[in-house]
């Protein structure tokens, strides 16, 4: 060990202030990390970095990879990046290859000079989305699948998952991952990474209510056995999907004073996963969608979709009123995401009885089954992560589909 790793630097000062929050895992390298050990084989920590001003105090990528060679073996990590968003301070595939490269130069190691594809594979895997958001499912389980063929290769072999914090994203994955290869029930693997992660009374982990539903599909995924799982996700890859309406209960008289129409955005992933792309935008003006319906409001679509996973996100706005809009991005700022081929099967009993295949359930969709979602406010989303809904517009809503 070089004693620059001992210096106290203020740069060292600030990362232990930063990590504060954090259940950090103590050794005796001098290197000052951020990194938890949710298990002996699955590492969490924030995203690392090369430049200033954020080296001043985020993870050094450098410092990160000298930790992993000395107390892993070079060869027996492998780093998962969750974090589709792009800075300054980021670090490039090429980077890492570079650092573990002069690592075994300077532990007069064999010499890897000739880095390809496959090698940089074996480094870093970027499998990254939106931050506060969930993983589409099928990532999610790709991603799970992937970590446990990283540490299948030895006994020694860890994953090394970051996002931007190492908190929702990162703690989505290690949950998942406990589920289904460490046979552990939801709570309690919850619990595994808040403790492991958190300093106590600190944080209760992932708590983000999208990020949990997701979770609650991949628990009912699990029910399954091996082949209705392979015909689940082929199922889920290949459906096609018609929304048929939206109703919302309980209007708040935000909407009902005719001052400010409520929207509602249907949005899906874009090809890298860090941003949106709006499909359609429905609107409680009367004349566009809106009608009255008892208590609520119904919105009639139909609106054609070939993707499982979707964002409905809502807010108000005006048409007369620059101000009102001004004011309405920032006063309600709620959203969710859900799975529709997931919630067929949840709004049909979830069992390993339960038909997962499109035509069993088409089937009793022509039987007169109806398909939908009912998520009342406050199980809605906030801002940025936050519990924060903004101004309530709704008591619940419900959406209806069917499959094409």
């Amino acid at each position: 060990m070089t004693n620059k790793h001992l210096k106290i630097k203020p740069s060292n000062i600030l990362r232990i202030i930063y990590a504060t929050p954090l259940n950090v895992h103590k050794h005796e390298t001098g290197l000052t990390l951020d990194l938890s050990y949710v298990t002996d084989r699955i590492i969490v920590c924030s995203y690392p970095v090369l430049r200033f001003p954020k080296l001043m105090y985020r993870n050094s990528l450098e410092d990160l990879i000298t930790f992993l060679n000395i107390h892993h073996g070079p060869g027996n990590w492998t780093i998962f990046n969750f974090k589709a968003e792009i800075g300054s301070s980021d670090y490039k595939d090429e980077e890492v290859r570079n650092i573990a490269n002069r690592w075994y130069i300077s532990q007069s190691a064999k010499v890897i000079t000739d880095f390809h594809d496959e090698q940089t594979e074996k480094l870093v895997h970027r499998l990254g989305w939106m931050d506060h958001c969930p993983p589409p499912f099928l990532l999610l389980q790709h991603i799970v699948d992937e970590m446990h063929n990283c540490i299948s290769r030895s006994q020694s072999a860890v994953v090394v998952l970051h996002c931007r914090v190492g908190k929702g994203r990162s703690g989505t994955i290690s949950i998942a991952y406990m589920m289904k290869y460490l046979d552990c029930p939801l709570a309690e693997a919850r619990d595994v990474f808040m403790t492991n992660r958190f300093r106590p009374g600190v944080s209760r982990g992932v708590v983000i209510p999208s990020q949990l539903r997701y979770l609650r599909y991949h628990e009912m995924y699990l029910c399954y056995d091996l082949g209705s799982r392979n015909s689940f996700l082929a199922n889920c890859a290949k459906a096609e999907f018609k929304l048929k309406s939206i109703n919302l209960i309980q209007p708040s008289s935000v909407i009902l004073s005719g001052h400010c129409v409520a929207y509602i955005k249907i949005q899906k992933y874009n090809s890298d996963r860090n941003d949106v792309i709006t499909v359609a935008t429905l609107e409680t003006d009367e004349d566009l969608l809106g009608r009255p319906m008892g208590g609520g409001l119904s919105m009639c679509l139909p609106l054609e979709l070939d993707v499982s996973d979707i964002q409905l996100e809502f807010g108000i706005t005006s048409k007369t009123s620059h101000m009102i809009n001004n004011i309405g991005a920032f006063a309600s700022r709620s959203h969710c995401w859900l799975n529709l081929y997931c919630e067929l099967l949840r709004s049909n009993g979830a069992s390993s009885l339960a038909p997962v295949t499109l035509e069993e359930l088409r089937k009793l969709q022509d039987e007169g089954q109806e398909f939908s979602f009912n998520i009342r406010w406050n199980e809605l989303d906030g801002a940025k992560g936050t519990s924060n809904r903004g101004i309530k517009l709704f008591e619940s809503m419900t959406l209806k589909w069917s499959l094409l």
